[in-house]
């Protein structure tokens, strides 16, 4: 089956949160067969477990993120056709007299290249993009 989201880090944490939102946890367990994640999430995810100090929650963390999501998930590699995609980005927000983040911006350029909705509850840092591309967000927080 063909995927149709990609899963920024902020929901892909929601799962590993003691309460976490159960409506966002009903639509990642409805969506699993057509849910994917950047390889720029799946970076930022293992960057941010390796800085917590050594403990048994950074064990929990990491074993959660390699066992499960990268077991479970196709990670979408930020690749060619993306890479185009995010020069053309930039330049046009730049043009704009915006920026964004480096790491939201190639997510967003994987999702354009992917032709996937862009699943996160940051739609503001994704903003410029949208108005300056045909990047389609969902946020799984609101619904």
């Amino acid at each position: 089956m063909q995927s149709i989201y990609l899963l920024d880090t902020n929901i892909v944490s929601e799962i590993t949160k003691p309460q976490p939102n159960p409506a966002v946890i009903k639509k990642i367990q409805e969506t699993k067969n057509i849910s994917t994640i950047a390889s720029v999430s799946f970076e930022e995810m293992l960057y941010g477990v390796k800085r917590l100090t050594s403990s048994k929650k950074r064990s929990d963390l990491f074993s959660f993120y390699v066992d499960f999501i990268q077991a479970n998930y196709e990670i979408i590699p930020f690749d060619i056709h993306a890479s185009w995609i995010h020069s053309d980005l930039r330049e046009r927000l730049e043009g704009n007299g915006r920026k964004a983040p480096l790491a939201d911006s190639m997510i967003a350029a994987t999702a354009i290249a992917n032709n996937l909705v862009l699943v996160t509850r940051n739609v503001k840092d994704f903003e410029g993009i949208m108005d300056n591309s045909s990047l389609m967000v969902e946020n799984w927080f609101e619904e």
